[in-house]
């Protein structure tokens, strides 16, 4: 294998010969940086000066690439970065928790969007250190602990951007298997756009900064505000408020049954002006009889009024109980109804039973010993013993002569 190594000011020729490639843990690719174990070859016929390559090895950040390269195709081997394990976020968290550095601008830009958007939202901070060799095992207690204590409905691990060997916490091992093992839905907002870290690709969702996190995560309280007042002035015109408004029904019935009682006060007192008028016209005893007539009268219809008022209070609050309820109260109706008719059909059959018909005048002949019903005449012979019922009593006789 024939190749160039190369570096700000030079390049050299390089080979690795198929004995030494089998041997070698890996093979050189464009762009790596490399540490090379060699011999120079000079051929003196060519003037030419080539590298024989006996060792490779990865140099600095390319050693840390490669070993995140390789973990990052063992984890998508085991399905880590799948989309059907990522997880939905809730539409309006009761709590948030942030999972990042106590100080600085991160803490302060995750707060001032999320009430913001949703004023006095409940936020939780999980403090870590995000960057440094102490960063992977403090990240790593804050996920274990914010998915032990449960507080919160979705967490956001943010950082405020860096380097690549600053975000290196964030491609461990441990760390990205913290964040894979979350029973909540995890948001990562590391700050960076050139490279996405093992943690971003294992998330539920991944944002470029921590404000943009906040946006996914937070709807606008008004937009919410503006969004439930339009559709309940379309359940209001389509004539469906009362399925989700049962107290403002009662409300309404209320105040119907309090103008009606008011009406109803109202003409007591004019009907009791006008009789105290008739009193000056007619005789005072009888004027008072008849006035006393009245106001018992109308204190009994007042009472009435009161009774159903207060029946109809009741009824309405039973029936903010729910629409299981009114449906059972339509079923029961219902079932009332089809006995009403049952019933009513029962009494045009009754109507038709032997003992209706014998008290509309008829009479029923039947055989005075076997009791079978005569309906003709045919059935009757001269000399036979019949029994005639009426409606009360009976008479028994015999058949002089059967015509038809």
């Amino acid at each position: 294998m024939w190749f160039t190594l190369k570096d700000a000011s030079a390049a050299v020729g390089a080979v690795i010969f198929s004995s030494t490639a089998r041997r070698l843990p890996f093979l050189p690719e464009n762009g790596q940086e490399l540490v090379v174990t060699c011999q120079v070859d000079y051929h003196v016929q060519y003037g030419r000066v080539n590298l024989v390559v006996s060792k490779l090895d990865y140099d600095g950040a390319g050693k840390l690439r490669a070993a995140i390269e390789q973990l990052k195709r063992r984890l998508e081997a085991e399905g880590a970065f799948a989309t059907a394990r990522k997880r939905a976020l809730p539409f309006l968290p009761r709590c948030i928790a942030l999972i990042t550095s106590p100080s600085g601008a991160v803490i302060h830009d995750l707060q001032q969007t999320v009430w913001e958007r949703f004023p006095n939202m409940r936020l939780v901070l999980y403090p870590a250190l995000v960057q440094g060799t102490a960063s992977q095992r403090s990240l790593v207690a804050a996920l274990r602990q914010c998915d032990q204590d449960q507080l919160a409905d979705v967490v956001i691990v943010a950082r405020g951007g860096g380097s690549f060997e600053e975000l290196m916490a964030f491609n461990q091992e441990a760390v990205v298997r913290a964040v894979q093992a979350m029973r909540i839905p995890v948001v990562t907002a590391l700050g960076h756009t050139s490279d996405r870290t093992l943690a971003d690709l294992v998330a539920d969702r991944e944002a470029r900064t921590p404000t943009a996190a906040a946006e996914i995560v937070v709807p606008k309280k008004s937009d919410l505000l503006h969004h439930l007042e339009e559709r309940r002035q379309r359940l209001q015109r389509a004539g469906l408020i009362f399925l989700i408004g049962p107290a403002h029904q009662l409300a309404l019935r209320q105040q119907s049954l309090a103008r009606l009682a008011r009406d109803l006060h109202q003409r007591r007192r004019e009907r009791i002006a006008h009789l105290d008028g008739m009193l000056r016209q007619r005789d005072p005893r009888e004027v008072l009889r008849h006035r006393e007539r009245s106001l018992l009268e109308c204190g009994r219809r007042l009472a009435q009024v009161r009774d159903a008022t207060a029946q109809r209070i009741a009824g309405s609050r039973l029936q903010t109980a729910g629409l299981r309820e009114r449906l059972v109260g339509l079923a029961g109706r219902g079932l009332r109804e089809r006995l009403g008719v049952l019933q009513s059909r029962s009494a045009r059959l009754g109507a038709l039973a032997p003992e209706q018909t014998l008290k509309r005048g008829y009479s029923i002949c039947t055989d005075a010993g076997s009791g079978s019903i005569i309906r003709e005449a045919v059935q009757a012979r001269r000399g036979q013993a019949v029994r005639v019922l009426l409606s009360a009593g009976r008479l028994d006789a015999s058949v002089d002569e059967a015509v038809e």
